[in-house]
């Protein structure tokens, strides 16, 4: 988001019970009437009323964000309650919405068996797949009457090869179409084993290989689309921890890491940094100052090019604002996250 702030943030929580209109018009009210105190113009608040209430009833949590009395990105979150917030800042409150994207990865389900697979395609913080079967070149994988048991089993497996292979083709697509760093596997423990050994190098290097239950057919399927947003975000959790290894130990002198605040904006302020990691604490009141360059941030206002009109915001918001604008990744850590970096900001930079 791009646009000139300030932005007002929204989280709107959906799944709050009893959910009578009367009652969620009520806490939208108290939602704007904070905003207003907090000096959201009455434009930008109108605008964010006509979106917050014309998605009532839902579920899940809306996310949203505007500023000059337009609502610049909306996006609808399902999932765990997580309470209402509004703020009206110099920069947009997006932590809830990467933390919520973080642990909704990029993922590909497939649903195997001798015959083909039902893929299932998860963009990067969705939760609605784009679904895809793959069918298999062969079809012998029954025995025919009279055929011998041993030629039998020969051409029954090479036709579990062939359709494995094709199997393996269109996962490799997918993967690469939503950017997915995970493939969850279910189905034919067989096919499975066929379809894993004809993965392509890049997939066996690249992609983490996970199972979930389920199989083909009216029953299974869906069980595995069940079971499958549980283990990416299990896999979510373990990059973050990964991450924070990788960090902890590229601290080390000539590594490629920062921690603290200060060192952080720093490297910040020249793009070194390729992944940001920030604690979203709500109680944290520091704050950072930026300027109408990605790369102009410091802890204070002196710190800055005397030209141009400063700004001030939460120090987490500033920091992930600076790493969004120059390419870097973010990964939002809880409070009380092991392996915290020091002042809960660090990076890991793209060079020494």
């Amino acid at each position: 988001m791009e646009a000139p702030g300030p932005y007002a943030s929204v989280y709107f929580d959906r799944e709050i019970r009893p959910q009578r209109a009367e009652e969620a018009e009520a806490r939208w009210r108290e939602l704007a009437a904070r905003l207003a105190r907090e000096g959201a113009d009455a434009a930008t608040v109108d605008a964010l009323a006509s979106r917050v209430l014309d998605s009532l009833p839902g579920t899940g949590v809306l996310a949203a964000f505007a500023s000059g009395g337009e609502v610049r990105y909306a996006a609808e979150l399902p999932g765990e309650p997580h309470g209402d917030v509004a703020e009206f800042a110099s920069v947009p409150h997006l932590l809830p919405l990467l933390e919520w994207r973080q642990d909704h990865p990029a993922h590909v389900v497939a649903v195997v068996d001798r015959t083909g697979a039902d893929l299932l395609l998860f963009p990067e913080g969705s939760t609605e797949p784009v679904r895809r079967t793959v069918t298999g070149p062969d079809d012998e994988i029954v025995r025919s009457p009279g055929l011998p048991q041993m030629r039998y089993q020969h051409r029954a497996e090479d036709s579990w090869e062939h359709n494995a292979t094709a199997v393996a083709q269109a996962l490799d697509t997918a993967l690469a179409e939503v950017s997915a760093n995970l493939l969850l596997l279910a189905g034919d423990v067989r096919a499975r084993q066929y379809v894993t050994k004809h993965l392509p190098a890049r997939v066996r290097r690249e992609v983490t290989v996970g199972h979930v239950s389920g199989s083909r057919g009216a029953d299974g399927s869906p069980d595995a689309a069940t079971r499958a947003p549980a283990e990416a975000a299990r896999a979510g959790h373990a990059r973050t921890a990964d991450l924070l290894r990788q960090l902890e130990h590229e601290l080390g002198p000539g590594g490629h890491a920062v921690e603290g605040v200060h060192t952080t904006l720093d490297a910040l302020a020249v793009g070194r940094v390729g992944v940001l990691t920030v604690t979203d604490d709500p109680n944290d009141q520091r704050t950072a100052w930026f300027g109408d360059s990605p790369t102009q941030l410091a802890e204070r206002r002196e710190e800055l090019p005397p030209d141009g009109e400063p700004h001030e915001g939460r120090l987490a918001d500033v920091a992930v604002r600076a790493a969004l604008l120059t390419g870097a990744d973010v990964r939002v850590l809880e409070p009380g996250t092991p392996r915290t970096p020091a002042q809960g900001t660090g990076g890991i930079c793209r060079y020494t």
